[in-house]
């Protein structure tokens, strides 16, 4: 199987990826939150949210010019998990935060690993607690943080021991897993070495400027690039490809944004809701995202 995200294991992109991260670093030492906030936001408005906005293309590349009435079975399962993520943190905001977490774990772990290493066995596991540790590290590094946004979200707080141990057994798991599935030990040097420096990255910024870089530098990024090559097969020069999803994607994203502006500026807000709204609206998106990631990553391993 040809990696989709081939492209950004090469050097140079890694190279050119790590370099933005360190600025990021330099930024954040020397800048406020208000500046880290509205850096993120951008990011994430901009290349984190058109990242997801191009689902229902991929769905039609999927299932094919013959399976209309799978297609559009597959569509509306999309939009009803959409509403339903919506729906689940309104009513039950708990359940819905745990659920969030789970799948983001299992979805920012396959992005990243599969650009690595072709996984046969035991893929399900190693994708979730890489992004399990990712996750936990930056919560554990943002604990008073992370735990007034989960407060506001269900109502519950999570001691700081819970996330230490949890930290602690995913990165045993990590250590196990990467020594017996990377085989170049370039890669396996490489792979640590973002880790450290994305700790250093969550150590050195607040939650909401640790969450976006990552997010969109190291996810958002290489997904555009994994969606890319998967939608026009190498047909047309990357230049040209970009262009074309940001067209098809563009009234989604458009759409995405108004979504949630409206929201925050017509439902009475408070400004320190906002938070806990803006997370839950991307729990809302991740979702059926996720699953469009994961069906794309598999028709691909099956040609």
């Amino acid at each position: 199987m040809k990696l989709l995200t081939i492209s950004f294991t090469k050097h140079k992109f890694l190279i050119i990826l790590q370099l933005i991260t360190l600025t990021c670093i330099i930024f954040a030492v020397f800048c406020n939150d208000s500046s880290q906030n509205l850096i993120s936001f951008l990011g994430i408005f901009s290349f984190g949210i058109l990242h997801g906005a191009n689902d229902l293309k991929i769905i039609n590349k999927n299932f094919g010019r013959n399976q209309k009435k799978l297609k559009g079975l597959f569509f509306l399962s999309y939009l009803l998990v959409v509403i339903s993520g919506i729906g689940i943190f309104y009513w039950i905001p708990g359940i819905a935060l745990i659920f969030f977490v789970l799948v983001s774990c299992y979805h920012f772990g396959e992005q990243h690993l599969e650009r690595i290493v072709d996984l046969k066995k035991g893929k399900l596991f190693f994708y979730f607690t890489y992004g399990a540790f990712i996750f936990l590290m930056l919560f554990s590094l943002h604990y008073n943080e992370t735990v007034k946004v989960i407060f506001q979200i269900s109502g519950k707080v999570l001691p700081f021991t819970f996330f230490i141990y949890s930290l602690l057994l995913t990165s045993i798991a990590i250590i196990i897993q990467a020594l017996f599935h990377f085989k170049n030990s370039k890669l396996l040097m490489q792979e640590f070495f973002l880790l450290g420096l994305l700790a250093l990255l969550f150590t050195s910024s607040n939650l909401l400027f640790s969450f976006g870089i990552y997010f969109v530098i190291w996810h958002s990024l290489p997904s555009l690039n994994s969606q890319v090559k998967f939608l026009y097969n190498d047909t047309v020069s990357d230049k040209t490809g970009y262009k074309k999803y940001i067209k098809a994607s563009f009234l989604y994203w458009i759409l995405a944004l108004g979504s949630l502006g409206g929201v925050y500026f017509f439902a009475d807000i408070p400004r320190e809701q906002f938070l806990p709204l803006f997370f839950s609206f991307l729990a809302a998106i991740t979702f059926p995202h996720a699953i469009v990631m994961e069906r794309m990553f598999s028709f691909n391993s099956n040609q």
